[in-house]
């Protein structure tokens, strides 16, 4: 029989071979391919820490806890009460330019916290020293002709309200000057 090889003949529908078991459950190979490369790795992983942990520890097992020598502490002598009530504060003497002594055992100090030439800066530091709860007044002084506003702090009677005073001064990064004034 002849044949006319210009159409094309129809052959029956032939089934398809199955390429995996696993793909009627609709997985890519890729997906399989995946997870199984990726459980190796982990296996490999687990298998060389397995083969590379040491079993032994000799540094551990050599070294033993040593005791230390007991050290004796000797405890602290309070000698100051029976010192300061028998210590006796000198009285620092000055003498004037005549030879006269000038005691300055009641003298009292004050602290210049500033000396401004405008009023309104000087002003500005009283109050803001004013509300730290310091006793703050300006003096006016005249310096070759020209008149300085300075603010001073205190009077103070005894060292340990002028060591206060400095303490707030200095919190607030303001530098005081410590004067002594006769009364």
């Amino acid at each position: 029989m002849t044949q006319d090889f210009a159409k094309k003949q129809r052959t029956p529908a032939q089934p398809k071979a199955k390429a995996h078991p696993h793909a009627q459950s609709g997985s890519p190979r890729w997906v399989w391919f995946t997870t199984g490369f990726f459980s190796g790795g982990f296996l490999a992983f687990l298998a060389a820490l397995w083969f590379l942990v040491p079993t032994e520890h000799p540094a551990i097992e050599s070294a033993k806890p040593v005791a230390e020598p007991e050290q004796k502490t000797e405890e602290m002598q309070w000698d100051f009460f029976e010192i300061f009530p028998k210590s006796v504060v000198p009285i620092v003497e000055e003498y004037t330019e005549t030879g006269e002594k000038v005691s300055t055992e009641k003298s009292t100090w004050i602290l210049q916290a500033g000396s401004f030439k405008s009023a309104k800066d000087a002003d500005e530091l009283r109050a803001s020293l004013i509300l730290m709860g310091l006793d703050v007044s300006i003096s006016d002084v005249k310096v070759s002709g020209k008149t300085w506003h300075r603010v001073i702090v205190g009077p103070f009677e005894t060292p340990l309200d002028r060591n206060r005073a400095q303490d707030k001064l200095a919190q607030a990064q303001i530098e005081a000057m410590a004067v002594r004034i006769s009364p």
